[in-house]
């Protein structure tokens, strides 16, 4: 597709005449472009630079990295990494290939034009247009999986407190894969510690996650779940799969929050088990989960997390997760992060030598996270 030349109506581009003035450079806003045009303007795309204009005006190079929920992500080669409103953009020329998202899950691929009202897409096809009201995503490149894909990597130390007290080593790792429509993650951290007398903390989370975008403020996700094994909560293993439905009730450029919620399952295998005691538990639960994002300086964010388990056939196994994160940029790859989490157990069950966990487990971990092709 690259190189490919076709002719636009000027009625078509009526709201947008000056995105279209320059093959190579925008024209400025104070010359109008609408005077002196043919009826048909020749404009080359090719797989050079995207080109973002703001409603006051200004005009912006570089590479348009995505755009969902609102949201667009845009990389300049002097500004780096930043992140705008889809409201304050007045139009875009995206010489590079994207793939479209509509709702009703349409989607087309190609080089386009977006003006105010109207998403036009230079297609293998030919050309095609769209309301940009009807426009849920925007993903980078053709339809390859290996657009999809990004991974993070996190160390640092952390400090426990509740069923253990130490300083211990954290690692955390996270691997995604965010199409158009759907994103699907894995990740698991591991907290390991001890002093002197013996180890003292040994705890390893692992989660899975898929969601499916149903639209631009509801989704699915017909699979969450945890693995939790913690030595010091006397658990081998705890899993939760469960099946949810979402809503974003916020949206916005600074504040995304949502919620979701649904049914699931809960296996429980101790490592001791007290006299009179059932071995592995099987129970229902109702899942319900929030998460709020706070973007307070640009590329720099508050982060919270909760989710809770209500286990209704044994209400002491109910459990919580709670996280707070602090993430600060320092190199387009590289952040600074803070990260407290609280895990908690309504009533543990006790051990083979009548002692009870302790309900409560607090976790603050200070770390350096790269990220690759987030």
């Amino acid at each position: 597709m690259s190189g490919a030349l076709f002719y636009l109506p000027l009625s078509v581009l009526a709201q947008g005449a000056e995105a279209v003035q320059e093959p190579s450079e925008p024209a400025p806003p104070e010359k109008p472009a609408e005077a002196g045009l043919p009826d048909n303007f020749l404009l080359e795309f090719g797989h050079q630079n995207d080109w973002i204009q703001f409603k006051a005006g200004e005009w912006l190079k570089g590479e348009l990295k995505g755009m969902r929920q609102k949201e667009v992500e845009f990389k300049s080669k002097k500004l780096k990494l930043m992140t705008f409103r889809w409201r304050d953009i007045a139009q875009l020329q995206l010489r590079k290939v994207k793939t479209f998202v509509f709702e009703g899950n349409v989607a087309e691929t190609g080089t386009a034009m977006i003006t105010k009202e109207e998403v036009i897409i230079q297609t293998e096809d030919g050309l095609k247009t769209y309301p940009r009201s009807a426009l849920v995503s925007i993903v980078r490149g053709e339809p390859r999986e290996r657009y999809y894909w990004s991974t993070r990597l996190r160390a640092g130390l952390s400090g426990a407190a509740g069923n253990s007290g130490n300083l211990s080593v954290n690692v955390f790792w996270r691997l995604m894969r965010a199409d158009a429509r759907s994103r699907s993650l894995i990740s698991y951290e591991g907290t390991f510690g001890g002093t002197s007398e013996g180890q003292t903390v040994n705890r390893q989370i692992g989660n899975a996650e898929v969601n499916v975008y149903i639209s631009r403020r509801f989704y699915v996700t017909p699979l969450v779940m945890q693995l939790l094994n913690d030595r010091f909560q006397n658990l081998r293993l705890r899993a939760t799969p469960s099946a949810t439905v979402g809503v974003y009730l916020f949206d916005k450029r600074k504040v995304e929050w949502n919620l979701d919620g649904g049914l699931g399952y809960q296996h429980t295998n101790l490592l001791s088990v007290a006299a009179g005691e059932k071995g592995p538990r099987h129970d229902g639960l109702a899942t319900m989960g929030t998460f709020f994002k706070w973007r307070f300086i640009p590329d720099n964010r508050i982060e919270l997390e909760w989710r809770t388990n209500l286990v209704y056939t044994q209400l002491g196994l109910t459990n919580h997760t709670g996280i707070a994160r602090l993430s600060l940029k320092v190199t387009s790859i590289l952040r600074f992060t803070t990260e407290f989490t609280f895990l908690r157990t309504e009533s543990p069950p006790s051990r083979e030598d009548g002692t009870r966990p302790r309900s409560n487990d607090y976790q603050l971990v200070f770390g350096m996270t790269i990220k690759i092709n987030e």
